[in-house]
């Protein structure tokens, strides 16, 4: 990675950029860089959204939708940047793949804590990611990449089931099913295959499912070298059947921690970079079945069991050395967002309806734990951000509700990467067909590593 290596005095006035702001972990950060006299402007495609509405956020910038149109994106951002000095650009999301790629355009005018775009592909993918598991000797769940449904059941035979079935770069369980069957398992794949092909996207491939129990994580690195991460389990998830992390708690694993320093000095990481497990409850080997190169929601848990991001990003900015942190165990927070996601699963229509509705509420009032955070906004006396969490939570919701689709697609809508956009992208690039970016974006762009 290259970036300026000018040591800012600290009468200098530092100024970040953080893209992906309407996320719910992105105020901390604006905070952090806040409280320490960071000018920080928060860049998304909505006009209010939680880091907007941050009261240490000094400038605002609406962006067009990363997954509909990524030229109009970079195109916003270069522009900003080339406007207006930056110390850094820090994304919040997925638009971190989208920065990597085009880094060459960006990294004359700020700095960007990166690493390659081909690495990031490489664990965003499950299917590469995989491969990297066997060659660093990582512990995975055994998987099978089909191009097609011709021959599933022999290609499919060393699994055993139940098997799941995935989407290579999808969030928050998008795309995922369970199958108990091979013919259950023929069926959701070809279904899935024909919806995924139809758009230009990778068919899903297979995973044997692990009885086990989830351990996530989340790093800061730089150059390969780990500076900070926390370890933690989730205690309430959603969707409840596995995904983020609704209610979590800082843990010790000593074994996962050296997994991922493995995965980190392998990948020469810079940046965030967020794991998944999966604790077989028989031998207790720690699987890794997915990867996250950006911020994850564990940020406002990490800061709680003492970890510094922000400061540790401006030591980084200033060419100081970081001493590692670990996050201190015990510690419980929760996301309100996504507890609030847990809460409306649950009043689905089901047998004894009132009854269960009301236990789930009063599970979402007062959980079987202690809660270090209950309300990471208010706590911390910002209430326009609880406003802006409450109208994306609405307009998301109402999303759901119109399209069919999981609250959790809508409401990162704004954020998420769409590999057939970036695809057409590059392609408009090589054909000169992106007048206002082609100077400053093309070049030889090196293929992306291909699945087998």
């Amino acid at each position: 990675m290259t970036f300026n290596t000018q040591v800012f005095s600290r009468e200098a006035i530092m100024r970040v950029l953080i893209t992906g702001a309407s996320t719910f972990f992105t105020p901390p950060l604006i905070h952090g860089f806040g409280s320490r006299g960071v000018e920080v402007t928060a860049a998304d495609s909505r006009w209010f959204s939680m880091g907007k509405a941050a009261r240490h956020t000094v400038r605002r910038l609406r962006l067009p939708l990363l997954s509909r149109d990524p030229a109009g994106y970079l195109h916003g951002l270069l522009k900003e940047v080339t406007a207006r000095s930056y110390d850094l650009v820090l994304p919040a999301f997925e638009e971190s793949l989208l920065l990597a790629e085009y880094r060459h355009a960006l990294e004359p005018y700020t700095r960007l804590f990166l690493p390659p775009f081909e690495t990031m592909w490489q664990v965003h993918d499950k299917r590469s990611l995989y491969g990297l598991c066997q060659e660093l000797h990582i512990p995975a769940p055994p998987s099978v990449v089909p191009r097609n449904g011709v021959g599933l059941e022999q290609q499919v035979a060393g699994l055993s089931f139940p098997v799941v079935l995935k989407l290579p770069t999808a969030n928050n369980c998008v795309g995922r099913s369970y199958c108990d069957t091979l013919s259950e398992l023929i069926e959701q794949f070809n279904a899935q295959c024909e919806h995924e092909t139809r758009r230009g996207a990778a068919p899903p491939f297979i995973q044997q499912k692990i009885n086990g129990d989830p351990i996530y994580t989340l790093m800061l690195c730089h150059a390969g070298r780990k500076l900070a991460e926390v370890i933690y389990r989730p205690l309430r998830t959603f969707p409840e059947r596995g995904g983020t992390s609704a209610h979590r708690e800082s843990i010790d694993h000593p074994q996962i921690a050296a997994l991922t320093d493995r995965l980190a000095t392998a990948t020469g990481w810079s940046g965030f970079l967020g794991t998944d497990f999966i604790v077989d409850r028989v031998d207790g080997t720690p699987y890794l079945i997915d990867a996250n190169p950006r911020p994850t929601p564990a940020i406002q848990l990490g800061h709680l069991a003492g970890i510094d991001w922000t400061g540790i990003l401006v030591q980084l900015m200033e060419g100081r050395h970081c001493a590692p942190a670990m996050a201190r165990p015990g510690v419980r927070t929760r996301s309100i967002l996504l507890d609030l996601g847990w809460l409306l699963e649950g009043c689905g229509p089901q047998k004894n309806w009132l009854h269960k509705i009301g236990q789930r509420f009063a599970k979402f009032r007062q959980p079987d734990w202690k809660l270090d955070s209950r309300y990471e906004f208010l706590e911390n006396g910002e209430w326009r951000c609880a406003l802006a969490l409450i109208a994306q939570a609405i307009a998301g919701a109402l999303k759901s509700l119109i399209t069919g689709r999981r609250l959790g697609q809508t409401m990162l809508d704004d954020v998420n990467y769409d590999a057939v956009s970036a695809d057409r992208l590059r392609r408009r690039i090589a054909a000169l067909a992106v007048p206002a970016l082609v100077p400053a974006l093309q070049r030889p762009v090196d293929p992306l590593r291909k699945i087998a």
